[in-house]
């Protein structure tokens, strides 16, 4: 397989083709196992970059890089998942690591491919973004509910000293 084609699949295997079987398999009432962001993100770079730059890994490293991005996007869209900060700090932690294996085909010389499995990750940081905003948005929301349950006290008018 071409390997500008070969990178463009893996790449849009973690950040679009994961994160859509976790959400169907959670419309279909089955949970994948939920493995706490701090063990999941290291291991998954990891394995993204064996199952990118390994040569022995090349006829599995599609399948593993399915199940490992399942269980990677568990933290951030799964049953258990993390605060809305969590999940921002963790895809916007973790996209630069996962395209290093990108730049390193670069590196190497394979221009078209690293460019094309870079590309192919945009959209995990266009999830990261909509998380924010949709975060931004609640928190907002959060603090303009809170200010009309229980307005300001009116200040002014006073002597300007602290206590009376």
């Amino acid at each position: 397989m071409n390997d500008v084609v070969h990178m463009g699949a893996d790449g849009l295997l973690v950040s679009v083709l994961a994160p859509l079987l976790l959400l169907t398999l959670r419309a279909l009432g089955i949970e994948p196992p939920a493995l706490p962001a701090v063990v999941v993100a290291p291991g998954f770079v990891l394995l993204h970059a064996a199952a990118t730059l390994v040569p022995a890994m090349a006829g599995i490293g599609p399948v593993v890089l399915l199940v490992g991005g399942v269980l990677f996007w568990g933290p951030v869209l799964g049953r258990r998942a993390l605060s809305p900060p969590g999940r921002t700090v963790l895809l916007f932690a973790t996209m630069p690591a996962l395209d290093l294996p990108g730049v390193w085909l670069v590196a190497r010389g394979d221009g078209p491919g690293g460019i094309a499995m870079i590309v192919a990750m945009l959209p995990m940081g266009l999830a990261a973004l909509a998380l924010t905003v949709r975060w931004a948005r609640a928190e907002e929301a959060a603090a303009v509910a809170a200010q009309e349950v229980a307005p300001a006290t009116v200040t002014g008018g006073g002597t300007g000293r602290a206590h009376p």
